[in-house]
């Protein structure tokens, strides 16, 4: 029996780079979808430059999120170009983008010039902070969000500074936020025909991950304390040294 992915017809044209819209868009090009990525004449994505490792001339790091996808060079500065990328848009049922606010609007390229012609659209622009607020036209990077959010906070031994997370968390966890509003966006337009606009940062993202800790803070009054490898509320719950190695324990009742 043949599988059809579940967003088999779908259409979706990646404008997004890095990590956060390219991961969403994988996730939804793995459930079927058509996926086109737009890129950059000659530079193309910057982070197939992130190496090494190399898997022929392109870092695994770009590879890791790529998959499933057409690509298609376009040079948005020129009108030609953007005339170009509407077409692609018009022809397609979700956008992804991750420029700073302002960015699409200044090609007519963004939600509003869209939806008249294109009423059933799903657009979803990735941000640092948002499209609104003090500091919207501030660059997002997962490193930073992760020391202004918190979650650094929480990571790192008892007696020593804060540890960013080992991977970048916040740019993963807002590409999963990105595609289940997708998701749920295309839910929507099937009983009613009508797409939606998408805002998801990365602040937003990362404050949202802190779920038990933010609200044991709220609840005491108190700033978390780090832990190392322990938890805040459970114990044996942590990493114990043993002759032959390092052993985790979780027990989580009595």
């Amino acid at each position: 029996m043949e599988r059809i992915g579940a967003l088999e017809g779908i259409r979706v044209i990646d404008i997004s780079r890095v990590l956060a819209g390219p991961y969403c868009t994988m996730l939804l090009g793995d459930m079927g979808a058509t996926v086109t990525k737009i890129e950059q004449p000659e530079v193309g994505d910057i982070s197939r430059q992130w190496g090494p490792p190399w898997i022929g001339s392109e870092s695994a790091y770009f590879l890791s999120v790529n998959r499933n996808k057409k690509s298609l060079t376009l040079n948005l500065k020129d009108p030609r170009g953007q005339l170009i990328l509407e077409k692609l848009i018009k022809a397609s049922d979700i956008v992804v983008e991750n420029f700073l606010p302002g960015t699409m609007e200044k090609m007519k390229l963004d939600y509003p010039s869209l939806q008249e012609k294109h009423p059933e659209l799903i657009y979803c622009s990735i941000t640092g902070y948002g499209q609104t607020g003090p500091r919207r036209n501030d660059p997002g990077f997962d490193f930073i969000i992760q020391a202004e959010g918190g979650i650094m906070s929480t990571t790192g031994p008892v007696d020593n500074e804060p540890y960013k997370i080992g991977v970048a968390i916040v740019d993963i966890l807002t590409g999963m936020h990105a595609n289940n509003a997708i998701l749920a966006a295309l839910f929507y337009r099937s009983k009613s025909g009508l797409g939606q606009y998408i805002d998801v940062s990365l602040l937003d993202s990362e404050i949202a991950s802190l779920l038990n800790v933010a609200h044991n803070s709220f609840a005491s009054g108190k700033n978390p304390d780090r832990y190392g490898n322990a938890h805040a509320n459970i114990v044996p719950y942590e990493v114990f040294s043993t002759k032959d190695g390092a052993v985790a324990l979780a027990v989580g009742t009595d």
